[in-house]
């Protein structure tokens, strides 16, 4: 089910509860342009950083980008880097608990 709410800027958003995403309506990143989490360097990445250490639903934001593989991008106070090397840690803890 599919309900209207409305943001802190008065903006008509759907939110659907049902959908994989419904917590992105909830994350500080929708105030602020895109471009913000698809950052060119390193100060940039700090920046994004910074936004999603404030956010509620950072956590759910990083394993929503672990889980589908996203590859570019600040998601969940994570870089492309960091992602890559959760993802590479997980798959060694992984491959050691089957031994």
């Amino acid at each position: 089910m599919k309900n209207n709410r409305t943001d802190e800027f008065g903006r008509i958003t759907i939110h659907d509860p049902d959908s994989v995403t419904s917590w992105m309506s909830d994350g500080k990143c929708r105030i602020h342009p895109p471009a913000v989490f698809f950052p060119s360097d390193g100060a940039g990445v700090e920046r994004a950083q910074a936004i999603c250490g404030r956010c509620p639903v950072a956590e759910r934001c990083l394993d929503y980008a672990l889980e589908f593989r996203i590859e570019h991008g600040v998601w969940g106070g994570a870089s492309e880097r960091e992602r890559r090397r959760i993802l590479r840690r997980r798959k060694v803890d992984l491959s050691t608990a089957d031994q």
